[in-house]
């Protein structure tokens, strides 16, 4: 599936829809260039999952992985483009798992490819069965 985010409020709005249908226990990879929208989505994400009031979600670039403690249990937001050889097994299962710079991982659940086009933003899904419950 495909979604056209023509803004960052909707990117956020997109994210936080995803963040209200998450279980737990998920992986989500993220694949997109810098600047694309992958650390705005995972900020509606957050939202959407009830983030702790105090806690803001930053881009983990330099600091590798960010934990956020929201009412749905933890949101891991790990960062692979500086350190590809995170070990990312003591992370599973602890909460939602949401990695950047993702490409050619296999634990991924859902990948959500973003990539730029003339009305924004497009986002594409793969294996992310809960997008259907969203509504456009």
């Amino acid at each position: 599936m495909r979604i056209i985010s023509r803004s960052e409020e909707e990117t956020l709005k997109l994210g936080e829809a995803i963040g209200r249908l998450i279980k737990g226990g998920e992986v989500i990879c993220l694949v997109g260039d810098l600047g694309a929208g992958k650390t705005t989505l995972v900020k509606g994400i957050a939202k959407g999952m009830g983030i702790l009031e105090g806690y803001q979600v930053r881009s983990p670039t330099f600091t590798l992985v960010n934990e956020y403690p929201t009412k749905k249990g933890p949101l891991i937001h790990v960062d692979l483009y500086r350190a590809k050889d995170i070990d990312l097994s003591e992370f599973l299962g602890k909460g939602l798992l949401v990695i950047e710079w993702a490409e050619g991982l296999e634990i991924c659940h859902c990948t959500i490819k973003i990539d730029f086009c003339e009305e924004g933003r497009v986002l594409e899904f793969f294996g992310c069965d809960f997008i259907y419950q969203i509504d456009s």
